[in-house]
């Protein structure tokens, strides 16, 4: 082994275990998440001031960082496979009784920023009042509201993509033998998948159906589509139909918005699309602690880097250890 790669070997270690000591993650309760979320980390580490200095100070120097700047693609790439190697050295040491660090083998390194385009979840509460205060001046205005309410619980509540609901039957949202809902649908590539239903997303799917004179809830393999035009007989409502009754409702939304004195909410519904409430359900299931894993198979992810993308930092919260990390001391 090259004294260069003894010395890159160290820089990766020092850097990956400084990382886990801030986050008080110890090695033998490491899971792949945590690894997912370093990768993620390399590519803009946070806060600054904690972990990059422009100078090269020596290690001894309180003044010393782990990094330089974000990490360019060919050294995210080998930071990543350096961690794997420290990982399964320790585990052939016994160090370690598992190696999350073998799943990384299957993970494509990509470096790509963190979604930004999602709502808060005070943006979502909005965009459901907005659908609530729809106005029922005509007969086919009841059946707007209920559709207008069941479109944002069914793409925010799941995650699923625009097409994916326009696609999908009645008979999608099924009962498993256990008692649990699901809902089925088929996204990129053909490749199908099952998505939990929440208990709000049922009550709001039965007080759609109601609505329309449908009973509850559906009959086994129910083929009438699940999102349905609002005139005249039952048929099933084109992508660009709920693409432009989600926008007209981000617009009433951002209204609301300011309405509250909410600027922020309020330009950010003005700026969303329909796949923003896709990014905003996996921002929030990974806030709120959901396993990367889960949170891969509800969105269909077929790479978990892509997922990963949602492992983005409260921005409140990094601002906050920024503001605390910095400062001008008097003289």
């Amino acid at each position: 082994m090259s004294p260069r790669t003894v010395r890159n070997g160290g820089k990766e270690a020092r850097r990956f275990l400084s990382w886990c000591r801030a986050g008080g993650k110890d090695l033998r309760g490491l899971r792949f998440e945590d690894l997912a979320a370093y990768s993620a980390f390399l590519v803009d580490p946070q806060p600054a001031p904690q972990w990059i200095s422009v100078t090269k100070w020596p290690r001894t120097d309180p003044r010393w960082r782990p990094f330089a700047g974000p990490l360019a693609a060919n050294s995210h790439r080998q930071a990543i496979v350096l961690v794997r190697s420290l990982l399964s050295w320790a585990c052939k040491a016994r160090y370690l009784d598992d190696n999350p660090g073998t799943l990384l083998g299957r993970m494509q390194v990509t470096v790509q920023g963190t979604v930004k385009r999602h709502l808060s979840r005070a943006a979502i509460s909005i965009l459901a009042e907005a659908a609530e205060r729809m106005p029922l001046a005509r007969p086919s205005d009841a059946l707007r509201r209920a559709r207008a309410r069941f479109l944002v619980a069914l793409y925010y509540l799941t995650g699923i993509r625009l097409q994916e609901g326009v696609g999908a039957d009645m008979g999608a949202i099924s009962q498993a033998d256990d008692g649990a809902w699901w809902l089925h649908v088929t996204g990129k590539g053909g490749n199908s998948r099952d998505v939990p239903v929440p208990a709000a997303l049922l009550a709001e799917f039965q007080r759609y159906r109601l609505a329309f004179g449908l009973a509850a809830l559906p009959a086994p393999r129910e083929a009438l589509p699940l999102l349905l035009t609002t005139r005249g007989a039952p048929a099933r409502a084109t992508s660009d139909t709920i693409y432009q009754a989600l926008k007209r409702l981000f617009a009433g939304a951002s209204a609301i918005a300011h309405e509250l004195d909410n600027a922020t909410a309020a330009d950010r519904l003005q700026q969303a699309s329909p796949h923003w409430l896709r990014h905003s359900a996996f921002t929030h299931q990974v806030q709120g602690k959901t396993p990367l894993k889960t949170v891969q198979l509800n969105a269909g992810h077929e790479n978990i880097s892509t997922t990963s993308r949602y492992l983005h930092e409260d921005d409140a919260a990094r601002h906050a250890q920024t503001i605390d990390a910095a400062g001008i001391k008097p003289l």
